[in-house]
């Protein structure tokens, strides 16, 4: 991925001292679904983006749930749905040419007429967009096939670490959404969620909630994860890591997000619209008007 082994290795080790110092508490352990805090007050299969979306009031969930709002797609949403369809399908194409005859150039083919099927299916017309999304494509395998490469041979700290793509899991135990899907897994368990957006801190939240998801079900701890963010379209691919630690804290908050979210929803609260909106949420048309669409 555009993380080699070893930096992964490096971010691990910073993070594995901020748990030494600060361990996580059983309490915020997802196993632990049939007692609060984790437990909910009620069990609506919210999804990790209702939960973290940036409008403050949470009217997008009020909408969506309660008035039965469609969303409104735009350009922005449009193209970080390909982008994810991309890199997942970068990975499994890789990783079964690791794992099977490895011949790089048979492999960066095969990714770049995977890219060119998914632009055709997307009916992306924008030639901008199709190659910014192949040269993603193929800086993306270039690291991969390097990480691998540089492991096979003995040279790398360890073995190459496997990448699963678009992970499936059940949050229903608390309180989420039965069909979650994590963005990656590194080794089972480091969680990945790719943005093609500026860094928000409601995306540390997501991991929080995916961990707690994976815990629930899995009984596994899961500790770690990382942000990689995507420069905008137009540019040459730009990879901007932040690895965090799921920490009690980072826990704590997502919970109480939840239950906030829960409660307006069973007191029937219709919240008020957002001071600030986000620029690219899909029902400004409704809360702000068509011409703000």
């Amino acid at each position: 991925m555009p993380v080699p082994s070893f930096a992964i290795t490096r971010y691990l080790r910073r993070l594995h001292l901020l748990r030494y110092k600060d361990p996580i508490d059983e309490e915020f352990r997802g196993w632990n679904w049939s007692r609060p805090p984790i437990k909910p007050r009620a069990y609506l299969g919210l999804s990790i983006s209702e939960l973290t979306h940036p409008c403050k009031t949470k009217r997008y969930v009020w909408l969506k749930r309660m008035e039965g709002v469609k969303p409104k797609p735009n350009n922005g949403l449009i193209v970080g749905a390909i982008v994810h369809e991309v890199i997942s399908k970068v990975i499994v194409i890789v990783s079964k040419h690791v794992y099977d005859s490895f011949k790089p150039w048979k492999c960066i083919s095969e990714v770049r007429d995977a890219v060119l099927k998914i632009v055709k299916d997307h009916e992306v017309n924008d030639e901008g967009i199709r190659d910014w999304l192949i040269d993603i494509a193929e800086y993306i395998t270039l690291q991969l096939i390097a990480d691998a490469s540089w492991n096979s041979i003995g040279a790398g700290i360890g073995p190459w670490m496997p990448w699963h793509s678009e992970v499936k899991v059940d949050g229903s135990l608390i309180g989420l959404s039965k069909d979650l899907r994590v963005d990656a897994l590194v080794n089972g368990s480091v969680i990945v969620e790719f943005k093609v957006t500026k860094p928000r801190p409601e995306y540390r939240l997501s991991l929080a909630g995916y961990a707690l998801a994976i815990e629930s079900n899995w009984e596994i701890p899961i500790d770690y994860g990382m942000l990689i963010y995507i420069n905008g379209v137009g540019r040459s691919p730009k990879i901007t890591i932040d690895p965090i630690f799921i920490s009690n804290d980072l826990r704590r908050d997502f919970l109480e997000v939840r239950d906030e979210v829960i409660d307006m929803l069973l007191s029937e609260r219709e919240p008020p619209v957002s001071s600030n909106c986000p620029s690219n949420c899909p029902f400004k048309h409704i809360c702000r008007g068509e011409e703000y669409a």
